[in-house]
């Protein structure tokens, strides 16, 4: 009688467990540690289920650039936020979303580079 329980109460966890996940991050646009020649225009988060965007700070070093966060956008799997022109420097992403399924809060970082413009060959080609 036990053992049928057993069995019982873990099948019963094994398909209740997808409902019971949380936001996972599954994509992120720059991707995660790349490497850009030009800076881009947004950020986009894409996770596999609706989370409503709770926090995002962007920095580069030690200086914290501002981004707008649309705390009343609709929950959707894919979170956008709009950037500012950034300059050459390593960026790291810190987010906190709050999924709508569960109503628990996932978090996480990531960093991308925008790498220096590399000088133009007309320039290199100057003479003195």
């Amino acid at each position: 009688m036990i053992k049928h329980w057993l069995l019982t109460a873990a099948a019963a966890m094994t398909l209740a467990g997808p409902a019971f996940g949380h936001a996972k991050l599954r994509a992120t646009v720059p991707p995660a540690d790349a490497q850009l020649q030009t800076p881009p225009k947004s950020l986009t988060l894409s996770f596999n289920e609706d989370v409503r965007l709770a926090a995002l700070t962007l920095t580069a070093g030690d200086t914290q650039i501002p981004v707008t966060v649309d705390r009343t956008a609709p929950a959707a799997p894919q979170v956008t936020v709009a950037l500012p022109v950034l300059a050459a420097a390593k960026y790291q992403v810190q987010w906190s979303v709050l999924s709508t399924g569960d109503g628990h809060v996932a978090k996480g970082t990531f960093s991308f580079t925008i790498l220096p413009a590399a000088a133009s060959p007309a320039a290199a080609a100057k003479p003195r």
